[in-house]
């Protein structure tokens, strides 16, 4: 009879311990998850910074870099996207650089992790070429 209550008892001791440390647990996940998707956004408005430049350098017009970088990131919300061409066209020469910079406002999922970091987090990517 003891060693069945005793038995009892520490079946209910670990349902407690796993009550106590469960939460953190999810929550370490998720800041997993939360943080694995804003690397991909992160990756994601890199690459196409990269290929709107390359594509303005070879003489493509404001459009045709707006469409591309549209394209690569369709994935993302548009409406929080913000791309920037440097200079303006009249302005460009060969041998000159242009700057391709996109920005992007990332929300986090999890609400704790928005108390720590703000949310949403702002995300740039910015790159230079030389015109040819």
């Amino acid at each position: 009879m003891l060693r069945k209550r005793l038995l009892a008892n520490k079946k209910g001791q670990s349902v407690v311990e796993t009550a106590l440390v469960l939460p953190i647990i999810i929550l370490i996940l998720v800041g997993i998850i939360d943080f694995g998707l804003m690397f991909n956004n992160y990756l994601v408005i890199a690459n196409a910074s990269r290929e709107g430049a390359r594509n303005a350098a070879v003489g493509s017009t404001d459009m045709e870099v707006f469409s591309i970088i549209a394209n690569m990131t369709s994935t993302l919300n548009n409406a929080k996207m913000k791309i920037t061409i440097y200079p303006s066209p009249s302005l460009r020469k060969k041998g000159e650089e242009i700057k391709v910079t996109v920005e992007y406002d990332n929300d986090l999922i999890t609400p704790i992790m928005s108390s720590i970091i703000p949310n949403p987090l702002h995300l740039k990517s910015e790159t230079v070429m030389r015109i040819e």
